[in-house]
């Protein structure tokens, strides 16, 4: 199974940060541009050659809290497939407190995300995505524990 990891770039954004400490090929980390249309594109020129696409963005969340986005949404809506419940399951198992989220935002995380679903729709594509906000560097801790996660998973 293929794994795509990404990321905003950003030298104090956490989600950066979280995919530089994920051990996997360089290869299968894409750290995107901090621009809507330029990110889009970089995701859709990858989006067939992967089983699943793990994004991760940061979110003004609480200590220690991970938010699942389960849809991406402009002027229609675009639900993931993946399976977010065993994800929020392994993570709380982890110690993590995990909240489901219908809001992915108003800016370059839900636009990503809404592309991403609404192309491998379009495309009939058997990619599944997901999206995962985490809290900024000085409120998140586990930063370690969450990257030997995803390392392994």
């Amino acid at each position: 199974m293929r794994i795509l990891y990404t990321c905003f770039n950003g030298i104090n954004n956490s989600s950066k940060v979280l995919l530089d400490q994920i051990n996997c090929s360089q290869k299968d980390k894409l750290y995107l541009k901090n621009s809507f249309q330029t990110s889009v594109k970089q995701l859709e020129e990858r989006l067939s050659f992967y089983d699943i696409i793990i994004s991760f963005g940061q979110a003004p969340l609480n200590k220690e809290k991970i938010k699942i986005e389960l849809v991406g949404k402009k002027e229609d809506v675009y639900a993931t497939a993946y399976d977010y419940l065993s994800l929020k399951n392994k993570l709380e198992k982890i110690g993590f407190e995990v909240v489901l989220s219908k809001n992915a935002g108003n800016y370059l995380c839900n636009n990503l995300y809404y592309y991403g679903l609404r192309k491998i729709k379009e495309r009939q594509l058997k990619t599944q995505m997901i999206f995962i906000h985490i809290p900024k560097l000085k409120d998140f801790k586990s930063l370690s524990k969450l990257s030997q996660f995803f390392s392994i998973y």
